[in-house]
């Protein structure tokens, strides 16, 4: 056990210093992870601030067993959040191995308990089996999905309480028209879609997208809350952005969202 332990912990301060992390990771005495890009801990952090309230509501009314799920989870920085926040058990899910590599080392160096925060590799569309969860992350996934109203149908399958979403948006929100079936005959949509082709690279070289080779489609505000009632979401909530957060946010390119059973 000894052995294992020292040779994780070796490979996690190799890899740290490579600048292909997803999360700026604090590994104690100093050390800190590179991080991919220089803005990305400032959409993770607006990310926290934003869902922060309403995720300890939820946990604080599940109770001592809280339990939560994170889709996506690339290293496991939320699942970390959720931890702190007062989820007793979190479950995280990431289409790439070597993401779920990289937060089974940060878990085991920071000590946490894998009964407490359990990791494994799954398509977001095979999840759900997993059972129900009070609280439901979904951030940074559904623009990079060919079938991101499939994925929004998983979702709500395993939410219990709350279901987190947090996707980039399209502009501008004016509506589109497109024609329907009949010479003459338009129609106005707010919901729309963009589609942006990923290409087909080796995982590694091409971190943050779920998988290359794929239509991704990004969705403007109103289809991202079309999408959701139509994955069966009753109600969906958007909670207010502190003006000092990342622009991103505050100037609705971005949108974090509630989404109730």
């Amino acid at each position: 056990m000894w052995r294992k332990r020292r040779r994780d912990t070796d490979e996690l301060l190799e890899l740290a210093g490579s600048p292909t992390w997803m999360y700026e990771w604090d590994l104690g005495d100093g050390l800190r992870t590179a991080v991919m890009g220089p803005e990305l801990m400032s959409i993770h952090e607006t990310r926290a601030a934003v869902m922060e309230p309403v995720v300890r509501r939820v946990l604080a009314v599940a109770g001592p067993d809280a339990t939560a799920v994170d889709l996506a989870c690339s290293e496991g920085w939320f699942a970390h959040r959720l931890l702190e926040w007062g989820a007793h058990r979190v479950v995280g899910i990431d289409i790439r191995p070597e993401n779920i590599r990289r937060a089974e080392l940060v878990r085991d160096h920071l000590g946490i308990d894998e009964d407490r925060l359990s990791l494994r590799v799954a398509d977001v569309y095979d999840a759900g089996d997993l059972g129900t969860f009070d609280v439901v992350l979904c951030l940074g996934l559904i623009y990079h999905l060919e079938n991101p109203v499939g994925a929004l149908r998983v979702a709500r399958r395993l939410t219990g309480r709350v279901c987190v979403v947090e996707s980039q948006l399209v502009e501008p929100h004016e509506p589109l028209r497109h024609s329907w079936g009949t010479t003459g005959e338009y129609v106005d949509q707010p919901a729309a879609w963009a589609a942006w082709y990923e290409p087909q690279v080796e995982q590694d070289s091409h971190p943050i997208a779920s998988a290359g080779g794929v239509v991704s489609l990004i969705p403007n505000r109103a289809a991202l809350l079309q999408a959701l009632g139509a994955a069966g979401f009753s109600n969906a909530e958007e909670p207010p952005v502190d003006p000092g957060l990342s622009s991103q946010y505050t100037e609705r390119h971005r949108l974090v969202v509630a989404a109730w059973p």
